[in-house]
């Protein structure tokens, strides 16, 4: 183990932990509100390498105990029994750092010397070196050595949750067998689903048919749906569902309701997800509460669900948000609000936003608002433009978001009402978040020589104004990586 003679107190390890230590007492002493924010940035990621560099020591520490067998001398199990009795870890921490340790010192070399310098966090270090070990069984030492090469590299602009996706790719591009279950043959996995009967160990219940329904069921009569000889059926729980939709004076709408739990749980599931918090591209928290992102979740939900058609036709045309607003207000020189089909404005803003990518008809009315003429329907993006900007930007392209193309609405770089065209090279995919955030925040929108977009932050959060890509839109070379 090598150690900086300049931390010293001494030569030996514990007095240069106690020195760190002391300087950590200083950090915590240190009175944050006076940093720059040059100062704070500096510190935060110097703090957040540190992680990295602490579990590559503690590694180092974790191998040296189990050489020498010192949790069995001391009475545990193991050294994960060691360490989650004595540092109260769970189980599966103990063991993951455990893992980590024998993983980064033996078969992950390259990724235990990036995790002691710094450059790659804990969670990106657990996810090379699981997907090292997984690489099948066929694969070459310098292919096993170039994965790792490349996944380290990948870790330099991926997080963690997506270093998995590409190692799984990788891991696919080297498998030339498929030994997953059912992988070569198609009845192996067949009997998948068939449980056993808890009495008889079998597939089969007692009077030998397959087992279906709650075995707690048995036994309650038959012939009547388990009612039991029961002459009225039980209440129908959702009965109780109940949602009214009020406007108000100031244009908004007030969202009242109750819910089964049958129901609730299908809507909790159904808007978790997107319901998560969304740091900004810089790390910054998402600010928005808990209540703001569910609304926003419900929102995104239902979008995805109009957009694939998902609802049922009414009147024969499928259910989309309808705009009513003439024709000098969509210019931006008129002054009669935009109304949604209920009656409520629109402010000027999200009407821009709407129209990036959206079906016009044209109707015109007398002066009594009778219809004298109906024009065609037009689509902004029509579909086979909207399928090419799928191709391209394979999701939302504002740096740091992963959202699919089904999930995307088409951005006008420079609107069609400015004389915006309708093209490929004026268009982006973004998904509703950012696209709200590019038109209410300031972004600008270019695109560099690859064709691809790229995004200039405004000044408030980068002086420097440097142009920003998704990474995630456009994954690597995976086998020229390893090849």
């Amino acid at each position: 183990m090598v150690f900086d003679d300049d931390l010293g107190d001494g030569p030996d390890p514990p007095a240069r932990l106690a020195t760190i230590s002391r300087h950590l007492d200083g950090l915590l002493a240190a009175q944050a509100w006076q940093l720059s924010d040059g100062e704070l940035a500096g510190l935060i990621e110097g703090m957040c390498r540190l992680t990295g560099r602490v579990a590559a020591a503690r590694g180092l520490l974790f191998v040296e105990a189990q050489d020498r067998g010192f949790a069995v001398r001391h009475g545990a199990t193991d050294l994960a029994g060691w360490l989650r009795d004595r540092l109260r870890l769970t189980t599966r921490d103990a063991r993951r750092q455990v893992t980590l340790a024998h993983d980064t010192t033996t078969m992950c070399t390259a990724t235990g010397t990036a995790l002691a310098e710094g450059t790659i966090t804990v969670e990106q270090a657990v996810v090379i070196c699981d997907a090292i070990r997984t690489l099948p069984t066929d694969v070459t030492g310098e292919q096993r050595a170039a994965a790792e090469q490349a996944l380290l590299r990948f870790a330099d602009q991926f997080d963690p949750y997506h270093l998995v996706k590409l190692a799984a790719r990788l891991r696919e591009t080297l498998t030339t067998i498929d030994t997953s279950p059912g992988g070569d043959d198609p009845h192996t996995d067949s009997h998948t689903g068939e449980h056993p009967n808890p009495r008889s160990g079998t597939g089969k219940t007692d009077a030998g048919s397959s087992t279906t329904g709650n075995a707690g069921n048995a036994g309650t009569g038959g012939g009547s749906g388990g009612l039991g000889g029961r002459e009225k059926p039980s209440p129908d729980p959702a009965d109780i569902r109940r949602l009214t939709l009020t406007d108000t004076p100031t244009g908004t709408t007030l969202i009242n309701g109750e819910l089964d739990a049958e129901g609730a749980a299908l809507l909790r599931t159904a808007l978790d997800s997107l319901a998560a918090p969304q740091p900004a591209n810089d790390a910054t928290p998402d600010r928005r509460s808990p209540a703001r992102r569910r609304a926003d979740a419900l929102l995104d939900l239902i979008t995805r669900a109009l957009s694939a058609a998902a609802v049922p036709a009414s009147g024969g045309v499928r259910p989309h948000l309808t705009v009513t607003i003439d024709g000098n207000t969509l210019l931006a020189s008129g002054t009669n609000p935009a109304l949604t089909s209920w009656g409520l404005p629109l402010p000027h803003s999200t009407l821009t936003r709407l129209s990036c990518d959206a079906e016009i008809s044209r109707i015109i009315l007398d002066p009594a608002g009778v219809p004298l003429d109906i024009g065609r329907s037009t689509r902004v993006v029509p579909p086979h433009l909207r399928r090419a900007l799928a191709a391209r930007d394979r999701g939302c392209t504002f740096p740091g978001c992963d959202r699919p193309p089904s999930w995307c609405e088409a951005h006008h770089v420079i609107h069609w009402t400015h004389g915006g065209v309708t093209a490929l090279h004026n268009l982006v995919l973004l998904c509703g978040h950012h696209h709200r955030q590019v038109h209410h925040d300031g972004w600008t929108i270019l695109f560099t020589d690859d064709g691809h977009p790229a995004y200039i932050p405004p000044w408030r959060i980068d002086p420097a104004q440097r142009p920003r890509r998704n990474p995630y839109t456009h994954p690597p070379d995976l086998l020229a990586s390893v090849t």
